[in-house]
């Protein structure tokens, strides 16, 4: 019991030794830039309206209500939101409101898009198509993120394979990856013509880089480690 007592102190003493040297420095190092890329595929666009109205004060707090009813003439599928709302009194007394308002259609929907907008207007309340995009959305981007950075940690993987197949005795691993997203590609597409004739994905390229740093322990200092 004693002598386990002591073997047990001995191995302690050995490891508190080893913890207070800075290891860094003895790493043998293999740095790389890995990259990956990924045309991100949409096919739903993103539509902005524009609502002018002319309202009295006690119309102000049904208007929004009534605006988003009248939008899911255009969608009854979409996920209608308001971005923004701005209110101004005019010399008549009246209260003229600005309204923004944002959804992702499905291409079907984009036929006659501003005919239709055209159709909802009436005296006092007119509805514009301000702007259709064809961009990723924040799910879309968040999933081909993903799949990059599973892409550079595979790449990853296979460098320390290659690595550990030529020198089976450094045990190299992966020390540490710094990700570095590329800039956002140029202005989104835009839709020139409402007419679509049938169902197009339109992709936009995301890439992903990273600087990556492999590394193994000196064969002397693994050595030394077991050795104690």
């Amino acid at each position: 019991m004693q002598r386990l007592c002591l073997l047990v102190l001995g191995l302690l003493l050995s490891f508190s030794t080893w913890a207070d040297i800075n290891l860094e420095p003895l790493l043998n190092r293999v740095t790389l830039q890995l990259h990956a890329e990924e045309w991100v595929t949409t096919k739903t666009a993103l539509v902005s309206v524009g609502v002018n109205a002319a309202v009295t004060d006690q119309g102000i707090e049904k208007i929004q209500n009534d605006v988003l009813q009248q939008l899911k003439q255009l969608s009854a599928q979409a996920d209608w939101h308001i971005v923004s709302f701005d209110r101004q009194l005019d010399k008549s007394g009246l209260e003229t409101i600005q309204i923004a308002a944002q959804a992702r259609l499905q291409q079907p929907e984009l036929v006659n898009l501003r005919g239709k907008a055209k159709a909802m207007s009436k005296p006092g309340e007119t509805f514009t198509i301000d702007n259709v995009q064809f961009i990723p959305s924040e799910e879309e981007l968040r999933q081909a993120n993903n799949d990059l950075r599973n892409s550079i940690y595979q790449q990853a993987k296979v460098e320390i394979e290659g690595l550990n197949k030529l020198y089976p005795d450094q045990k190299y691993y992966l020390h540490e990856i710094d990700f570095i997203t590329s800039p956002p590609p140029p202005g989104p597409l835009m839709v020139a013509k409402m007419a679509v004739a049938a169902p197009l994905s339109v992709g936009n390229k995301q890439e992903l880089q990273a600087n990556v740093v492999l590394a193994a322990a000196p064969d002397i200092l693994a050595q030394k480690v077991m050795a104690h």
